[in-house]
């Protein structure tokens, strides 16, 4: 049986570059190479998060509340997502630009 392959992430994470930020990223690292998991690129802490959670929604159905234009904000977040797919390495999910992705549906993804 192959060992289970575990991810770490970190979430919420603000966009300043504080002291302790780099502190936990560089001991993240550490322990991963000690203990044998992998370090995920997190999620910043973002108001469309935010916002979306309360209506049980994610990033992914932004498309669905009738918003035609995406902020930088929304932009970034999208890039988030598609960072943490890349780092996932789930077999048959293509992490390069995808058709859905250009058109601003991050959940449409290429297998």
């Amino acid at each position: 049986m192959k060992p289970i392959d575990w991810i770490v992430l970190r979430n919420r994470l603000g966009a300043q570059q504080m002291h302790n930020k780099r502190r936990m990223g560089k001991a993240l690292e550490t322990l991963a190479k000690r203990i044998g998991f992998r370090v995920a690129p997190g999620f910043g802490e973002r108001v469309v998060f935010r916002e979306l959670f309360p209506q049980g929604l994610t990033l992914m159905d932004l498309h669905d509340t009738g918003s035609e234009s995406l902020s930088m904000s929304n932009v970034a977040a999208r890039q988030e997502v598609r960072a943490l797919l890349a780092a996932l390495r789930l077999p048959g999910v293509a992490t390069g630009p995808a058709k859905g992705a250009a058109a601003g549906r991050p959940d449409r993804v290429s297998a």
